[in-house]
């Protein structure tokens, strides 16, 4: 199955260069090694524009554990939405602002750069803006999908 068919049953739509992204189909308990210059980065798709993301580990439209980077440029702002899962996030590089909350609200946005930790609980709203190009590496359960709190807000729908 095509990762894009993978990931839209899974409630996220990405756009086409998708495709050359990799789901891993070793077992679990089998090593795996990818250097950076291989992993394959595409378009994260409308509901994320302008974004990009890599699958590192696991199938974003099953039930396991999926680890994947998501790279967004500076000035990307978010607007509140949630994901079913937990979310696991390291920012690895830029800069990030992130916030709790079914409104946005610049005030409580806190700032986090390389090497922060935060864990976002299932179906918390959440938003927030890349001050910088920045690279989050998060592990979340599968399935996965994203639903914005203000469907007027999901930039797929603007399209």
């Amino acid at each position: 199955m095509k990762i894009q068919q993978v990931l839209r049953r899974a409630g996220i739509v990405l756009a086409g260069t998708l495709a050359t992204c990799v789901i891993p189909s070793y077992a679990a308990d089998q090593y795996s090694l990818t250097p950076a210059s291989e992993l394959k980065w595409a378009d994260t798709g409308p509901q994320f524009p302008n974004t990009q993301v890599v699958i590192l580990d696991g199938d974003p439209g099953k039930q396991n554990v999926v680890a994947l980077r998501w790279r967004c440029p500076s000035h990307y702002k978010f607007m509140p939405h949630t994901h079913p899962g937990t979310e696991r996030v390291t920012v690895l590089s830029g800069t990030i602002q992130v916030a709790i909350g079914e409104k946005y609200d610049p005030a409580k946005l806190t700032e986090v750069g390389p090497g922060a930790y935060f864990v976002i609980p299932a179906k918390a709203p959440h938003y927030g803006e890349c001050i910088e190009e920045t690279v989050l590496e998060i592990h979340t359960p599968g399935p996965m999908g994203t639903k914005y709190v203000n469907p007027a807000d999901d930039p797929s729908k603007k399209m």
